[in-house]
């Protein structure tokens, strides 16, 4: 079933050694965990974390520079306004790169369409929101509490948002860069990329 599992978007869900099979929710979690580590390493914000590493991981077809250029706007809520949440946005413009009814392997646009409006639902109903000053009211004093809730809504969304892809696309899984999803950048790597004007993640 298409929505199976939706509605437990935030759930904990986390490998094989390179070259193994990778089954669809193992590569949800090394997504997920990839996209937390791109957020906090590379300070990106949760739109551009989540969208680069299911494009990077998947074969998406965009650059970097595009992701996060495409995904750059949707900091905060949409240019800083509050809503709706990066995490979010990120992972419906991550659905759309894969799923998108003008793609080669798209879905009709009424199915994608009901897709997407039930992810946007399964992550109100669970957060109770889907706006990011609400999400994150508890934080305005605690920037290190909101970077870590921040963190965990980025890498549960991109973890979701891949079970999905992969349930309507299992081809994918197949062409998975697992050189990249299984890496892990730490602080020092991140300087020492930027010094030596390296990409991120030094495989692009």
């Amino acid at each position: 079933m298409i929505l199976k599992g939706l509605k437990n978007i935030f759930a904990k869900s986390g490998g094989e050694e390179p070259g193994m099979a990778f089954s669809a929710n193992e590569l949800a979690e090394l997504a997920a965990r990839r996209a937390g580590n791109f957020f906090k390493e590379y300070r990106l914000s949760c739109s551009e974390a989540a969208l680069l590493v299911v494009n990077r991981g998947f074969e998406g077809g965009l650059t970097t520079e595009q992701a996060l250029n495409v995904a750059s706007g949707f900091a905060g809520g949409v240019g800083g306004s509050g809503c709706v949440c990066g995490a979010l946005s990120g992972a419906v413009m991550a659905l759309g790169l894969f799923l998108g009814p003008a793609s080669k392997h798209g879905l009709a646009k009424k199915k994608f369409r009901k897709l997407v409006g039930h992810f946007h639902d399964s992550f109100r109903e669970e957060s109770g929101t889907v706006c990011c000053r609400d999400l994150i009211v508890d934080f305005r004093k605690d920037r290190k509490g909101q970077a870590f809730f921040c963190r965990g809504l980025t890498d549960r969304c991109t973890g979701e948002v891949v079970r999905i892809i992969l349930q309507e696309r299992p081809e994918l899984a197949g062409k998975a860069n697992l050189e990249f999803l299984q890496g892990h950048d730490s602080g020092v790597a991140v300087v020492l990329q930027k010094l030596l004007g390296r990409k991120m993640g030094n495989t692009d």
